[in-house]
């Protein structure tokens, strides 16, 4: 059967704190911002559809619908402002589980992440007792075979950091199967 595609073109993530989930983002993971869209695109948008939109204020046309943000190439993540209660669908836990982010050198990044002030946890349950990778940092390595660690943004969305090695999974099968 052929696969319907051939990459993961975005994620898209509702955050609280739109601000703050932009600056992680950017500041931290040195993700490339490419562009806003507001709620008067958003409106535009839905009336295309034949959908009555909602009336918005002038204000509140201005107000940001969604934000790209580059991963690289063709890889994004989206912010969508909104308030609280719909970021919070399940007590503790949203439906989304994490995103997974490549790295050459995983002990280099955490020591940078470290420096930009995150806390840095080996396993996604210690994330959710909080307790944070011991000192210094040792990667975990998967039952993948890959090293890993955990990272959250500002919102509590949990963020795998993994670097592939020779004894990965993703690597021995990418390469029997090209």
């Amino acid at each position: 059967m052929s696969k319907i595609s051939s990459n993961c073109m975005h994620i898209g993530l509702r955050v609280k704190d739109y601000q703050a989930s932009l600056r992680f983002y950017q500041q931290v993971l040195g993700f490339e911002l490419m562009f806003e869209l507001s709620k008067k695109d958003l409106n535009e948008t839905i009336a295309k559809s034949g959908v009555k939109p909602p009336d918005l204020t002038l204000e509140e046309e201005k107000d940001i619908w969604l934000t790209y943000l580059r991963i690289k190439k063709e890889q994004y993540i989206e912010l969508f402002p909104v308030p609280d209660e719909e970021v919070a669908q399940f007590e503790g836990r949203q439906s989304f589980f994490h995103i997974s982010l490549q790295v050459d050198n995983i002990v280099k990044k955490v020591a940078e992440l470290k420096k930009r002030g995150v806390e840095i946890y080996l396993t996604s349950f210690d994330m959710s007792r909080g307790i944070p990778a011991p000192e210094p940092f040792v990667p975990l390595r998967g039952r993948c075979g890959s090293l890993i660690a955990w990272i959250r943004d500002p919102d509590g969305n949990m963020i795998e950091i993994m670097e592939l090695t020779d004894q990965s999974m993703q690597r021995k099968f990418d390469f029997i199967n090209p």
